[in-house]
């Protein structure tokens, strides 16, 4: 209990000190974490401490994916914000398959490409932060 409040402090608080940019870091760390929780514990039996956590998991997967939906800019660039909506949806619909069917193939399908996404938002985050720095010495 102790452990659950002092990282919900931690990470709050470094949501608040984060730029656009490093959020949607976390978002996609977030998003793998609880894919992976949920990959693992899906299959557990009802009523379990594990099932349970595989539930949480994918709620707060599809919260996310949700919230990384939201924040598309199609204005800035329909194209892209496409391509991400049509992925988010996708991963939505795997993971809401993956708790009807207790099937955590549905899951395993979709982090690989979760792990990608992630890759490439933490690299561009930090060419991006880079950047800016040197700028800021220039």
């Amino acid at each position: 209990m102790q452990d659950d409040r002092l990282r919900n402090f931690y990470l709050e608080s470094r949501i608040k000190n984060a730029s656009p940019g490093a959020v949607l870091v976390i978002l996609y760390e977030a998003l793998v974490e609880n894919a992976e929780i949920a990959e693992s514990e899906i299959a557990a039996p009802a009523g379990t401490p594990a099932r349970a956590r595989a539930m949480l998991s994918i709620k707060i997967c599809m919260d996310i994916l949700t919230e990384l939906t939201s924040a598309l800019r199609h204005e800035v660039d329909p194209t892209l914000c496409s391509t991400l909506g049509n992925l988010y949806y996708y991963f939505t619909r795997q993971l809401a398959q993956a708790l009807d069917e207790t099937n955590p193939k549905k899951i395993g399908v979709i982090l690989p490409l979760l792990r990608q996404l992630e890759g490439a938002w933490n690299k561009a985050h930090k060419i991006s932060s880079q950047a800016q720095l040197t700028s800021a010495f220039a």
